[in-house]
């Protein structure tokens, strides 16, 4: 296993993360989402001020393995994981785990009791993993394209 580095997010990393959030949509959720579907989704990126201040606001975290972004994620208001994301070259090297540990641990250090998401299909099995469970599924329209995914939650009580 390569070394994982995580650090804050900063502003100036944003195209690399952008870069980083189509290539992961592209290629690890390929199988869950058709062509139309992954095009919707990627043009996230086009609201500058959501990453900007999803950046700035949140506990916004970045995984790197000898100084390349491999990962990142964020935590909203403390116990909403808004971000979570790795590349698609990288997958099941613990990156995804080393950003969820610490978000995760964040949370805890915060009180949080409860844990939620909004989790593409591609992504609920690692997040069952980690003890989330269903809530309900979501049905999303972005840009005139139904996206569905996955309102999940997991309780941190007794975990603290």
């Amino acid at each position: 296993m390569p070394k994982i580095h995580l650090r804050a997010a900063e502003l100036a990393d944003k195209s690399a993360l952008q870069m980083l959030y189509k290539r992961t949509i592209d290629n690890t959720c390929v199988h869950d989402y058709d062509q139309q579907q992954r095009d919707a989704w990627k043009r996230g990126t086009e609201n500058e001020s959501r990453w900007n201040q999803a950046i700035c606001e949140q506990f916004f975290i970045i995984a790197e393995i000898d100084g390349e972004i491999v990962g990142f994620g964020s935590l909203k208001n403390g116990y909403y994981i808004d971000f979570m994301y790795a590349d698609p070259g990288h997958l099941q090297q613990g990156v995804g785990l080393a950003i969820y540990k610490l978000l995760e641990g964040e949370a805890k250090d915060r009180g949080i009791l409860v844990l939620t998401s909004d989790v593409s299909k591609t992504a609920t099995p690692f997040f069952e993993k980690q003890g989330f469970s269903i809530i309900r599924e979501n049905h999303n329209l972005i840009r005139g394209v139904l996206v569905t995914n996955y309102h999940m939650r997991k309780t941190l009580i007794g975990e603290i």
